[in-house]
């Protein structure tokens, strides 16, 4: 049995990785966690999706009923969730308690941003607009969804009706955050479309960094509708590709601002 030396080890092993810097970085913020947390949850979700309702099985079948040639038994798709996709699931779950648990904290830096709102708020009036009410829509998502969260777990008393209409007026709030949001990136743009018109340069970081804003609020907007409503509008796999969408687009613009 050969022992593994340091001689051994290829030398680029060794050497400090800047990229490993900025991962830990990213790494080292709670918007760092709950984006690579995000991406992984709704990941698993994607798969065992597909796993559940079989999706090579059910393709493989289709071709062997059309070319013959392929030789396979046939056979009809399990009933069934596997038990990987059982597991998955449940990791999927646990993932997506542990980004509640991480916004437990959240109340403290929206209060931050309410007051730096308000003691220096954006030259544009109508920005200025935009981001006290998003503050103060987030003051009310914030307490709202903690509470429902903490009542989910046993940990305060609380009614199934009362826990509900939590969940639901918490998700509206932040339904009204993304549609601020949606509306100050088409102000920016007004705004930045005036000042190329009066020759000043816009920058191409400011172009990507507004194009993934967009759409991650875009992938934003139909979870916190269907999270608005009482059983949902949407399929639970079509949250999942939005979720994806988001996560990517936010990981996108977490990492550019190291």
């Amino acid at each position: 049995m050969s022992i593994l030396t340091p001689a051994a080890i290829p030398p680029a092993l060794l050497q400090p990785s800047p990229f490993l810097d900025r991962l830990c970085k990213w790494l080292s913020t709670l918007v760092g966690t709950d984006q690579l947390i995000m991406l992984i949850q709704y990941s698993l979700e994607i798969v065992t999706h597909h796993m559940d309702v079989h999706t090579p099985t059910r393709l493989l079948y289709i071709l062997n009923q059309h070319i013959p040639f392929l030789g396979t038994p046939k056979f009809s798709p399990a009933p069934s969730p596997s038990p990987v996709s059982t597991r998955l699931k449940t990791l999927s779950g646990k993932l997506a308690d542990v980004r509640i648990l991480l916004r437990l904290q959240g109340i403290i830096p929206t209060y931050q941003w309410l007051l730096a709102t308000h003691a220096s708020p954006p030259t544009d009036p109508t920005l200025a607009t935009v981001a006290k009410l998003q503050t103060y829509a987030n003051m009310l998502y914030f307490p709202l969804e903690n509470a429902a969260y903490l009542a989910s777990h046993e940990i305060i008393p609380m009614s199934k009706r009362t826990k509900t209409d939590l969940w639901l007026w918490s998700s509206r709030f932040w339904a009204a955050h993304v549609a601020l949001e949606l509306f100050r990136l088409y102000r920016q743009r007004q705004i930045n479309r005036k000042g190329k018109e009066a020759g000043e340069a816009s920058t191409d970081g400011w172009d990507k960094k507004w194009w993934g804003e967009l759409l991650m609020n875009l992938a934003y907007a139909p979870q916190t509708i269907h999270w608005s409503i009482a059983g949902g509008v949407v399929r639970n796999i079509e949250i999942a590709y939005l979720g994806v969408t988001a996560a990517i687009a936010s990981i996108y613009l977490g990492w550019r601002n190291l």
